[in-house]
């Protein structure tokens, strides 16, 4: 596995062969032993590899929580726009135009209706570009704190 094959991302389901849900064990199956393993401020078990993060929820439905991807990974796929060799800006605006309702969290645009979120896209920071998956309900808490992101004024509505 490296960061030239393909993950298709599905909303809400995950991307490549890894799925919300899925233990360590059976990530590891597929992709092999972490590089590191480390607990988040939440204290959740969070693995890293060299062409993903994968977090885990705790308590007794552990499973995949999180599935993340850095801009090395040239595979990282929507339909048929490449998330990191696509045009940043060309992705962005799919994303939020297929997505309809785009918001704004601490410099993430986040996408609720596609399930992921986006960092150094729309503000061009080629260091922090990356791609968040989250299933259902991990952002409920939060709504409040969001606000509208539009792409034509790069920033929040007022």
């Amino acid at each position: 596995m490296n960061e030239n094959e393909p993950f298709d991302i599905l909303p809400y389901s995950g991307a490549g062969k890894i799925s919300f849900g899925m233990t360590p064990q059976e990530v590891e199956t597929i992709y092999g032993p972490a590089d590191s393993v480390s607990l988040n401020h939440l204290k959740q078990r969070v693995e890293f590899r060299s062409f993903m993060n994968v977090g885990y929820s705790t308590g007794p439905t552990e499973g995949v929580s999180h599935i993340g991807f850095g801009r090395q990974m040239e595979g990282v796929q929507f339909k048929d726009a490449n998330i990191f060799l696509d045009d940043e800006d060309q992705v962005l605006k799919r994303l939020t135009l297929e997505d309809g309702n785009p918001f704004l969290y601490l410099g993430f645009v986040v996408l609720l209706n596609l399930g992921m979120t986006l960092a150094g896209f729309h503000d061009h920071d080629i260091s922090q570009k990356s791609v968040a998956l989250f299933p259902r309900g991990a952002w409920d808490k939060r709504l409040p704190k969001l606000k509208p992101f539009s792409q034509k004024t790069n920033s929040t509505h007022n």
